[in-house]
């Protein structure tokens, strides 16, 4: 505003040079005149392209927080319908109502309702990745990293949450692209495990032959979808940090036994040698 208030001043300041110009014409030389003038005009006009370009931009930058907020506001409103009922069957009329705008002016930020829902799901995935980031930043081995990793992901993927409501839709919106859809929304969350796998593999926590990149989609799927499930197991399932444990455990222990390693690596199938029998 200090910027815009002086380059009001500075045309208010050209505008009364203009016109004390004028009182001097009668005083001057025709051509000194006419070259005055000339400077004149060029500096009031660009001052006031200038004021004009400042006018324009201060608006836009308005507008844009503007826009911004009320997106915001749209998204929490429906975000809050979603969660009170369980699923995404809410009617954009509710989150009007519920903004106090009109229809044709929630239309505006958002083409459909699949739009909005896409847009909480987008947001959502964004808020899981900052907050796995800060539990892989603040862990001190790769193993806590990925039982830090493993919690947020259960937490946030948790039945019932937004996250997991707005996946479910997309998951059902994506007809035969699941696959495709899901590894690009996850891509982050897949690039951070596989960073902390190879980080295990320096820390003699898993095999140097195993494929981060394919652990990493193998294990992200695996954690969302149980996170999905478990709500569905009953009241024994494992919650919270004990379900974290349980796919933890089931990640870097598996779920053979010594003799399944045996068989699979007589079969081919194994990364590692047979498991020596008794003698």
């Amino acid at each position: 505003m200090v910027e815009f208030s002086s380059l009001y001043i500075s045309l208010r300041g050209a505008k009364w040079g203009a016109n004390c110009m004028s009182l001097l014409d009668e005083k001057m030389p025709p051509e000194l005149a006419n070259s005055l003038k000339k400077a004149s005009g060029a500096a009031r006009t660009s001052l006031e392209k200038t004021v004009t370009r400042q006018t324009t931009r201060l608006r836009s930058s308005t507008k844009t927080r503007k826009s911004a907020a009320t997106r915001e506001r749209i998204m929490a409103a429906a975000t809050s319908l979603m969660v009170e009922r369980g699923n995404t069957d809410f009617q954009m009329s509710e989150v009007s109502s519920r903004c106090k705008m009109s229809k044709g002016a929630l239309y505006y930020y958002f083409a459909d309702k699949d739009a909005l829902v896409e847009a909480i799901f987008d947001r959502s995935i964004d808020e899981l990745v900052n907050s796995v980031e800060g539990a892989v930043a603040g862990a001190s081995s790769a193993l806590e990293a990925l039982v830090s990793l493993t919690c947020e992901l259960t937490s946030r993927m948790s039945m019932g949450s937004p996250l997991a409501l707005a996946m479910t839709r997309e998951v059902i919106d994506a007809n035969n692209n699941v696959l495709p859809s899901m590894e690009t929304h996850f891509a982050r969350i897949i690039s951070i495990i596989s960073a902390q796998l190879d980080r295990a593999k320096g820390e003699g926590m898993v095999r140097d032959g195993v494929n981060s990149r394919l652990g990493a989609v193998a294990i992200s799927g695996a954690f969302i979808f149980a996170a999905l499930e478990v709500a569905s197991l009953g009241d024994g399932a494992p919650t919270g940090d004990r379900l974290a444990h349980s796919l933890i455990d089931i990640a870097l222990n598996g779920m053979g036994t010594g003799a399944a390693r045996t068989a699979l690596a007589a079969a081919g199938c194994g990364s590692r040698a047979p498991v020596p029998g008794p003698e």
